[in-house]
Formats: structure tokens, sequence, C-alpha cells
């Protein structure tokens, strides 16, 4: 189950989606949630939120999944926030562990802010070296959280 997941969000990574673009589609399809307005949702949070470097798309696409999923089975609002933010904190800590970062800027080694910078990682396929073993583990944490 997530190796094939994983692998979705892999190739959607390598088309046209953005790394929590990517986490956020395939997660949320491996467990029956698909909707719509997922690739516009995760627009602005590659790149580490918007081209900060901040948080990792993949890391804030599969935390946003984490919600969804826990809202199929959590109705009130306050036990949903709770249990989605016990499941972010473990998927945090579970890619830091395996990544040592959960930061775009560290896991890529390019100031993301900087459009030139940016640039020339896109030219030297820094990102498409890089960023898919992210947002492939993203996908297998995440899944196996809310497996769990």
């Amino acid at each position: 189950m997530n190796d094939a997941a994983a692998a979705r969000a892999r190739k959607l990574f390598s088309g046209s989606h953005n790394c929590a673009q990517s986490v956020m589609k395939a997660v949320l399809t491996e467990m029956n949630l698909d909707f719509k307005q997922i690739v516009p949702l995760a627009a602005g949070l590659g790149g580490g939120m918007a081209h900060e470097g901040s948080v990792c798309g993949a890391v804030s696409g599969a935390i946003a999944a984490l919600g969804v999923v826990n809202s199929r089975k959590i109705q009130d609002i306050q036990a949903h926030k709770s249990a989605t933010y016990s499941s972010a904190e473990e998927f945090i800590r579970q890619f830091k562990q395996e990544h040592g970062s959960i930061l775009c800027n560290c896991l890529t080694g390019i100031d993301i802010s900087d459009a030139k910078a940016r640039k020339a990682a896109i030219a030297d396929g820094t990102f498409a070296r890089l960023c898919p073993s992210y947002v492939e583990s993203a996908v297998r944490i995440a899944l196996d959280i809310v497996v769990d």
C-alpha cells in the first residue's frame, strides 16, 4: 500500500505538482479521501511555504493530509485538533529522524527564498535529485501513522 502511494507521489512530483500537492494527493487518494481541491489547496505550500525555505512542502502536505484523515473519524473540533497535533508531532519526529530536518533550506542545501539560487537549483537538477525521496518518505510515514 505505502509503496504504491509513494510511487504515485513521486510521479505527481515529477510532473506538474509541487511537493506538498504530491504528498497530500497521494495520501488522501490512498485513504479514499480524494477531492478536487487538494491540488489548489496545497499550491502555496511548496518550496518551504511559498518559496521561503521553511517547512518542507512534503511535510506540510503530509500534515494537512493527516488532518483530513483524522476528520473522517473524529467529529469534535477540539478532539480532532488534539489528534491531529499528535499525528503531526509523530510525523515530524519520524521525518526528522530519517532526514535530520523538516526545513526545505536544510534538506536541499539551497536558500529557496533567493530566486537566483532557486533557478540554479532547478537548472542543475538539485530539486529533481533530492526532493523525490522526501516526497516518498512523507507519504510512507503519514500512511504508517494513519494505519497504526
